[in-house]
């Protein structure tokens, strides 16, 4: 022990112990940097990430009672307050003032508080959701989802974060399986067109937006616009509906003749995925390019 106790004193001993120090704080930041990669995984969210974590059942009781009062009110579905409520504060659990100056429950900037809040606590879900639908309802929604929430927080990711939490807890569907293809269709407007994909965190070409929004719904459709055709049910002009599909020929050079699908909306709309420079949109049918390609409609089988 009087060795050990020598050697510690020493200078060959003080540098040991300099280095294991040294060893010991590397392995902390190394233990640290581990950790905070695996956020995205329990739960925390990094820009343009989903929110891994979120289910239904999370949603306080008393806070989801005033976003369905406060949703009605101009028509917005309560699941979008509900998003934006878990990505801004997680349900008013972390409300610090952030970087640029955001506050409170919903995070307003002061200037947008001053106008939506109504004179109420911006820390006070009780007036903080009837401002958020406010906010989002004079944005453009519910008709242009991601407009309204793009002016929420000017960021895609965003936009594409609210959306996949506010899916998770049941947007979209509706008691009718027609209108939940329309509002899952309009959902993704602006999303960016991507050949071959399907997935909302990558973005659609025409047939993997309608694969993926019947999905949503419990419907498995073919992959491709000519496999689409002719897996539905042959329609007419007249009898075309909302949520049904919109096929047209020769888009592009192909050795099928159906190239491009779209899901109708009524009043001669459709959302597509149109191609790299439009993204998803939601355009004319009956007129301009689209009806010169126009090849017929087509019902789901459901």
């Amino acid at each position: 022990m009087p060795l050990l106790v020598a050697l510690a004193l020493s200078g060959l001993g003080r540098d040991a112990l300099k280095v294991a120090g040294g060893l010991g704080l590397a392995c902390l930041i190394s233990l640290a940097f581990a950790v905070s990669s695996l956020t995205p995984f329990t739960g925390a969210a990094a820009p343009g990430q989903a929110v891994v974590g979120a289910h239904l059942d999370e949603i306080p009781p008393g806070q989801l009672a005033v976003m369905q009062q406060a949703g009605a009110s101009c028509g917005l579905p309560w699941q979008i307050l509900a998003a934006v409520a878990k990505v801004e504060s997680d349900f008013g659990r972390n409300m610090a003032t952030s970087s640029a100056g955001a506050i409170g429950y919903g995070q307003f900037e002061p200037g947008t508080w001053t106008t939506y809040g109504h004179g109420g606590n911006p820390y006070d879900y009780h007036d903080t959701l009837p401002a958020m639908a406010r906010y989002l309802c004079a944005s453009g929604a519910p008709g242009d989802m991601r407009a309204a929430l793009f002016a929420y927080n000017h960021a895609q990711w965003y936009v594409d974060q609210v959306l996949a939490v506010a899916i998770r807890y049941g947007y979209g569907q509706s008691s009718a399986p027609t209108n939940r293809v329309v509002e899952l269709a309009r959902s993704q407007i602006g999303m960016p067109y991507v050949w071959g994909a399907s997935d909302p965190r990558v973005g659609f070409d025409c047939s993997g937006l309608v694969e993926w929004v019947y999905a949503q719904v419990g419907v498995a459709l073919p992959r491709t616009a000519q496999a689409q055709y002719d897996a539905t049910l042959r329609l007419s002009q007249a009898q075309l509906q909302p949520g049904d599909l919109v096929f047209f020929a020769n888009t592009y050079p192909s050795a099928e003749p159906i190239t491009h699908v779209g899901i109708y909306l009524g009043n001669g709309l459709m959302v597509n995925a149109a191609n790299p420079t439009d993204g998803v949109g939601q355009m004319p049918v009956f007129t301009g390019y689209w009806a010169a390609h126009y090849a017929g409609g087509g019902r789901v089988r459901t």
